[in-house]
């Protein structure tokens, strides 16, 4: 559906999809013991990724979605995380 409404939008999805999981991985950040320095560096270089993806998206003319379609993304990966833990 994305694809159909242009680039921007289509980059649109990207940049809001990297940052809602730069943001997810923020918060196991924020759970990983001090001490476990390598998952700790695993996860901060995934989130610094994420987070580059995201700006590379911006760079090349992404829409900034309007936050109903942010909101409703961010329900659908809280459905998709919480049935993944379940499995």
């Amino acid at each position: 559906l994305a694809g159909r409404l242009g680039d921007r939008v289509s980059l649109g999805f990207v940049m809001e999809t990297e940052r809602q999981v730069e943001s997810h991985l923020a918060s196991h950040l924020d759970k990983l013991p001090a001490a476990d320095h390598a998952s700790r560096a695993i996860v901060a270089q995934m989130k610094d990724d994420e987070a580059r993806h995201a700006k590379e998206a911006d760079h090349a003319g992404a829409q900034n979605l309007p936050p109903p379609v942010k909101a409703l993304m961010r329900a659908a990966a809280k459905v998709m995380t919480t049935v993944a833990q379940r499995v």
